[in-house]
């Protein structure tokens, strides 16, 4: 299987200057407008997960980074989906018992809440599109090493090497 590859600013190894230019035309090349971000899609759940959205497109505005445009829109919202089915689930399991006692024609016994399953299969679900659209700590702290390596360029260009 094929690595992943790496924005230019992540590369490690040698690079020749051709190879380095090339590697800044192909990263110019995906970037992706954001209009389809200006307001939720129609096709998420409810009104919390269209405020998630909202609170996650004016974060990312803040940032100095452009991480997530247009063809990020469906992971966005798959995200938004999942963590208001999340809260949704946790605060009914907040007045409810974690193990529950099930009676069946043998007796009685003590089982887990159903809804900690459901519960746990959001959290997976918000973890991995966290991943995919920039929302997790390692992936914000690797675009902003990008961004500080090409502030740090744009310095060394303009006043040299100091």
């Amino acid at each position: 299987m094929a690595k992943n590859r790496k924005p230019l600013g992540m590369q490690k190894g040698n690079l020749t200057v051709e190879q380095q230019e090339n590697k800044k035309q192909e990263e110019a090349m995906i970037t992706t407008g954001k209009e389809m971000l200006e307001k939720p899609p129609s096709w998420l759940i409810d009104a919390k997960a269209k405020n998630e959205f909202k609170r996650l497109v004016s974060e990312f505005k803040k940032m100095q980074i452009d991480v997530i445009g247009n063809l990020d829109v469906n992971n966005l919202g798959c995200y938004c989906n999942a963590f208001s089915s999340y809260i949704s689930v946790t605060k009914e399991l907040k007045n409810k018992d974690k193990v529950i006692e099930k009676h069946t024609e043998r007796g009685s016994f003590l089982i887990k809440n159903p809804l900690l399953d459901v519960q746990k299969q959001y959290s997976e679900e918000m973890r991995k599109f966290a991943a995919m659209c920039g929302l997790t700590i390692d992936s914000r702290l690797k675009a902003a090493t990008i961004a500080r390596e090409e502030i740090d360029n744009d310095i060394k260009e303009e006043f040299g090497d100091i």
